[in-house]
């Protein structure tokens, strides 16, 4: 499951609960499986556990980790399309970006221009949240935006020059800069523990003791189990989790919501992403099932001309 915090915070967790580096879940070559052994090494090392040899080993590998995460970010970016190229293939001017990143995003993806990309990387699928990584002012605002994801663990990024104030380019990297479905806010402002039950319970229609059992672990009590009942504010605060937190439940919290007809309680990311990540990126299946849902663009509101120097960019957003 993609983590909210970054792959390298789930390695020094690991190291933490007491893993070793064969409990790395992600398969080999992939950047996810550098940064998770990045962060697993540098727990190592600042555990001070480690005898003065051991310690000058794992300092040795870490150093190699880093370098080697690095090559492979520098790989990914390498094999991508320049930004000129992506406008042409995709008929947008790159002066109409900047406030339509997740537009783009998708546009590119449709467009069969990084097929070449993903037969080397894996697939790709639209992703929307918060953008937290550099600002060209280095003020933090609520940077709502979309890009591309793989589940091998890396983000591509067409529109993250607006934010940079670089030269157009097609970005790819670590996933550490980008909050999917914004989940890491929604975690600051998401109480740990479940709240009161309120208002009137409603019956889950479940039998099977392992799906009631799934809410019972969220909710941290055998309430549902013992009931096969739920409360409304209790549901909706199991579906607005992090998806991490809802772990492989994530899709049974997502349909018994839907078939309550409380659907409207989960995250419109939240959705997407399982949609793309179970059954894969199917265009037309995603314009049938969200014909609602319109392409949202980055709320950056910086001038790409100011920022670049460049007036063939210059755009009011």
């Amino acid at each position: 499951m993609r983590p909210y915090e970054s792959h390298s915070t789930q390695g020094a967790e690991a190291w933490l609960s007491g893993k070793n580096e064969a409990d790395n879940p992600y398969p080999e070559g992939s950047l996810a499986r550098d940064l998770w052994l990045e962060g697993h090494l540098d727990a190592m090392v600042q555990s001070g556990d480690l005898d003065r040899t051991a310690e000058d080993c794992a300092k040795v590998y870490l150093e190699d980790t880093i370098l080697e995460a690095r090559r492979a970010e520098s790989r990914l970016r390498l094999d991508l399309p320049s930004a000129m190229e992506v406008a042409e293939a995709i008929e947008l001017p790159l002066s109409k970006w900047p406030g339509n990143c997740y537009a783009v995003a998708v546009a590119m993806l449709e467009s069969g221009i990084l097929e070449p990309f993903q037969e080397q990387h894996g697939r790709l699928f639209p992703a929307y949240g918060m953008y937290d990584g550099p600002l060209v002012h280095g003020h933090r605002r609520m940077n709502r935006h979309g890009w591309l994801e793989s589940v091998e663990g890396f983000a591509v990024d067409p529109t993250r020059w607006v934010f940079t104030g670089e030269y157009p380019h097609i970005w790819a990297g670590r996933l550490d800069d980008y909050d999917l479905a914004g989940m890491r806010l929604r975690s600051v402002y998401r109480s740990l523990q479940a709240p009161k039950p309120e208002g009137e319970t409603l019956w889950l229609g479940l039998n099977d003791p392992a799906d009631l059992a799934a809410f019972d672990r969220m909710l941290k009590d055998r309430s549902v189990s013992v009931t096969g009942r739920i409360t409304p504010n209790r549901l909706h605060w199991i579906v607005t989790s992090p998806i991490e937190a809802m772990e492989s439940d994530a899709p049974l919290f997502l349909a018994t919501a839907d078939r309550l007809g409380l659907g409207g309680f989960v995250p419109t990311d939240t959705r997407l992403w399982l949609e793309f990540a179970l059954d894969g990126y199917t265009p037309d299946k995603l314009r049938a099932g969200h014909a609602r849902v319109e392409p949202l663009g980055c709320l950056s509101r910086d001038d790409p001309a100011r920022l670049l120097g460049h007036d063939s960019f210059s755009t009011r957003i």
